[in-house]
């Protein structure tokens, strides 16, 4: 366990905002969170836990601690017919997991390559693309409770999973820390293409009808790489927003003024909506405000174009927000948490 006391968060947030954190306590192993929260009384202080810091925005200093797990390991726990399960510890890059099983032949999470965070972030948000969300593989996970220090299990109905949440957003928010993760492959792998061009582009790239998940893999790096920017060379933290979702009613509503409207059905009834889409027609891809500005290429990230401050690039934000509503009468709600 390593503690850091009026540290710069720039190199730990992928936004690269230079404002300092009272205190950072980085974790290596689960027995030091274990013996951290059963020794220390967090009371009323304020803190945040954080992974790599890809879906972070700091306006200013942060007064309180930051909590910061960094433990690894993969494990095989089962093996059994046509599944097998893995523990993960939470400090691992979630790319490099996806990697792994990928290379061994373990589907179920190759449309989910290149997203940026831990594994132990994974299930917090709830994370998705390309027609997959992690709910698909998740068995169970392992976290420590703030108050004791003591670990409890949390299995997939006890999880509330929805679009980009967990109950980890919700009722159990800064209550426990996840130290791993249990999720469950396919040894035969069942591909899911059906998500935008993704077929097409593993086509593509493998000359084959039928691609395998490294193709898929490889396809989705490809789409990926084409349209958001590297964090190490511009600041940002992926996707600004989340995907609107909206009755049926008010799609067709909205249908009737913009012809063109990019959406996706879901199995309730309801549509989500591209926020992307939404932005640009907005007049917002590309546009610039000081320091901050949104990508070229992809009109949902929003970028750190050098020496942007955090309320610089939270105004950007609400003057996006502000603009889609005027013209569409659809609020967007940031995927990123700002502070």
């Amino acid at each position: 366990m390593n503690t850091y006391k009026n540290i710069s968060l720039k190199n730990y947030h992928t936004f690269h905002i230079d404002e300092l954190a009272e205190q950072l306590v980085i974790f290596h192993q689960e027995k030091e969170l274990m013996d951290y929260f059963s020794t220390h009384d967090m009371g009323k202080k304020k803190f945040l836990v954080i992974g790599e810091g890809s879906n972070l925005l700091f306006t200013k200093a942060f007064d309180g601690i930051i909590f910061k797990i960094e433990n690894k390991g993969i494990e095989i726990l089962d093996n059994i017919g046509d599944h097998i399960w893995v523990k993960v510890a939470a400090g691992e890059s979630w790319d490099d997991l996806v990697s792994w099983a990928v290379e061994n032949g373990y589907g179920g999470i190759e449309n989910l390559s290149l997203i940026p965070g831990t594994v132990g972030a994974a299930p917090v948000q709830n994370i998705g693309a390309y027609g997959v969300e992690f709910k698909d593989v998740f068995n169970s996970l392992e976290a420590i409770e703030i108050d004791n220090g003591e670990k409890r299990s949390f299995y997939l109905q006890e999880m509330n999973f929805d679009y980009r949440y967990s109950a980890f957003k919700g009722e159990w928010k800064n209550k426990f820390l996840i130290s791993s993760v249990v999720i469950k492959l396919h040894k035969y792998p069942k591909l899911d293409l059906h998500y935008g061009h993704l077929k097409q582009v593993a086509q593509e790239i493998s000359g084959k009808s039928y691609p395998d998940i490294a193709d898929i893999r490889k396809a989705v790096i490809q789409i990926r790489n084409s349209k958001l920017p590297n964090t190490d060379e511009i600041g940002n933290a992926g996707s600004f927003f989340k995907n609107p979702i909206i009755n049926k009613k008010t799609y067709e509503e909205l249908l009737l003024r913009f012809p063109h409207l990019v959406s996706y059905p879901l199995e309730n009834g309801d549509y989500k909506l591209a926020a992307a889409w939404l932005i640009e027609q907005a007049g917002f891809k590309g546009f610039s405000q000081g320091q901050a500005a949104t990508h070229e290429q992809h009109a949902l990230i929003i970028i750190n174009k050098g020496n942007a401050g955090g309320e610089e690039i939270k105004q950007l934000s609400k003057n996006i927000q502000e603009g889609v509503f005027e013209k569409f009468r659809v609020q967007l709600e940031p995927e990123v948490l700002i502070f």
